[in-house]
């Protein structure tokens, strides 16, 4: 099901006081889109989020919420960490973030919400004083490398992985 009419919500910044609720819902969609995982481990992000998510310069996670209290849909951002090798050549001498749990609702996808999110994370990563945003999506997710692209993020690699066929992609600030 999904919801065709304008829905009302606001998107803000996720303080400890939220993190269960949040975490709740990551947690949710996580498995909705990524069926293939083990669910009973949790990545370290969301295990440990206050470490990650709050109360830091270099990292923030958003949410959107209706007026009702539900989270809608979430996105965040972490430094890079240069974990793919293959990407050295891109981001090692570039002040580079990672775009991270980018997740809206099933219900409520194609509304506006991850557009909203991305341009406030957006102002939250500018503001910490990156100059180059990266992040990876997978083909089998409902939508996300069309979205990606028309916001204006390139292509860098695509894995042949018969799985995950792994898209890396970037934008410079």
């Amino acid at each position: 099901m999904s919801i065709q009419t304008p829905v009302k919500y606001r998107v803000k910044q996720v303080e400890q006081k939220d993190a269960a609720q949040v975490v709740d819902f990551m947690t949710t969609i996580r498995k909705e889109v990524f069926p293939m995982l083990d669910h009973q481990q949790l990545p370290p992000d969301m295990l440990h989020f206050y470490a990650h998510y709050i109360n830091r310069k270099e990292a923030a996670l958003f949410a959107a919420v209706s007026e009702e209290g539900n989270v809608l849909g979430t996105i965040g951002y972490l430094p890079y960490d240069n974990r793919f090798d293959e990407l050295q050549q891109f981001y090692g001498q570039m002040k580079t973030t990672e775009l991270v749990r980018c997740y809206i609702d099933s219900a409520y996808r194609r509304l506006g919400i991850g557009t909203a999110l991305y341009q406030t994370a957006l102002k939250s990563i500018q503001t910490a004083g990156y100059e180059k945003v990266y992040l990876h999506s997978h083909p089998f997710l409902p939508g996300g490398i069309p979205f990606w692209k028309a916001l204006g993020f390139e292509e860098r690699l695509a894995e042949s992985d018969p799985v995950w066929k792994t898209l890396h992609m970037d934008k410079n600030l």
